[in-house]
């Protein structure tokens, strides 16, 4: 039977995970982790379901227990997950090797810690009689009773099996497993942002079989392949990670009301809101990114020296060629294209690709500075000695 073909599982909708985060990264990390010949799938069987080479799959309910615990011994996630698993069509059910109910972050209940332990026969049977007692099931139609029943009503050879094979994993960060496996060949700076991107890669590819209304069902071998790619195309290591995200609204209005040179110089060139806001912000940005380079050793300070010195340079000659080229345009005019050819140079540090905003920042810290300027007569509209 392929997988086309397999019933679609009541607890199962292909779609409803996108309102989700914990599913794709269990996806992702699957994607990254299981044997050459696995697939992995998504909302198709389970929450996630791994498909070996010979027939066999491993079934994952993975629950986050942010708020509550869904490993408690009462816990209605739990028998849902049970019953569910009771229930599933024959085909299925006798290929499972694995029932494995995942919880990050760290929870535990005496229940889920039995069924882990409950791998062999006798501790099956045991904890199957146990369910079986009313003190046990509780009263008839309060609380997860009717799970319990559902549960049992499949029958003792399916709920044995359900218990043998059920195993909890339950961990800290979902996110850690996957940092591990990038820890081998990445610097640790960066290993955020390739989890993000590996992350998003396994979801979109899901998303568009989903979109396609194919069985969301992904190849591991393929999907490492194509990360391998990403990485060699996209060589973090030699990127300086942003220290800080964008700025608040708040602390751009107020820097814009406190008029700091390099907001004057844009002024003076009549810039728009909206290229004054960028420009605060990229400053912003680029003085927390400098701080915090170099206090953590990424980068020398006379590095940005030499970078400043190449700024000032291709300030001092893009200047003068448009002085040749677009001497007819009026100061605030000629001055909006100064800036704009300066704020999109794209130059390295160290070797290193800087942020897009940074050279943008870092023009406006030298303007800032009164080094640069953006009207023709910035010299003395804004001389050193107003500093």
């Amino acid at each position: 039977m392929s997988l086309d073909e397999y019933p679609k599982l009541k607890t199962s909708v292909p779609g409803q995970y996108l309102g989700y985060g914990l599913q794709p990264v269990r996806l992702c990390y699957y994607l990254m982790s299981v044997a050459n010949g696995c697939r992995v799938s998504l909302e198709q069987l389970d929450d996630i379901a791994i498909h070996d080479a010979s027939g066999g799959l491993i079934f994952e309910q993975s629950k986050s227990a942010l708020s509550g615990n869904p490993a408690s011994d009462r816990s209605a996630e739990l028998w849902k997950t049970l019953s569910n698993w009771a229930s599933l069509p024959t085909s299925l059910f006798n290929s499972a090797i694995v029932f494995r109910y995942y919880v990050t972050p760290l929870k535990i209940g005496d229940l889920v810690r039995d069924l882990h332990d409950a791998n062999d026969a006798d501790k099956a049977a045991l904890l199957l009689k146990k369910f079986k007692t009313k003190t046990f099931k509780g009263k008839k139609g309060v609380g997860v009773e009717p799970l319990i029943t559902k549960f049992l009503d499949a029958g003792d050879e399916v709920c044995l099996k359900v218990i043998r094979l059920f195993e909890l994993r339950t961990e800290k960060d979902p996110i850690d497993a996957i940092r591990k496996k990038l820890l081998v060949t990445l610097p640790e700076e960066s290993l955020d942002q390739f989890c993000a991107a590996a992350i998003g890669m396994a979801k979109t590819d899901v998303e568009s079989l989903i979109r396609k209304k194919k069985a969301p069902i992904l190849d591991a071998v393929a999907f490492r392949g194509k990360l391998r790619a990403f990485i060699r195309k996209h060589d973090f290591s030699k990127l300086l990670v942003p220290a800080a995200g964008e700025p608040a609204q708040n602390q751009i209005a107020d820097l814009l009301s406190r008029q700091p040179t390099f907001v004057r110089q844009l002024a003076a060139v009549e810039a728009s809101d909206t290229l004054l806001t960028t420009a605060v912000s990229d400053f912003l940005r680029t003085m927390a990114d400098k701080v915090a380079w170099a206090d953590i050793g990424n980068i020398v300070d006379s590095s940005l020296d030499e970078l400043d010195q190449s700024l000032v340079r291709h300030h001092t000659m893009t200047s003068d060629e448009l002085a040749d080229t677009h001497g007819h345009l009026d100061p605030p005019r000629w001055g909006r294209q100064l800036y704009r050819r300066c704020a999109d140079l794209k130059m390295p540090l160290e070797g290193q690709t800087l942020p897009s905003y940074f050279v943008a920042g870092e023009y406006n810290c030298l303007a800032d500075d009164r080094r640069v300027g953006w009207h023709p007569d910035h010299k003395s509209l804004f001389p050193p000695e107003a500093a």
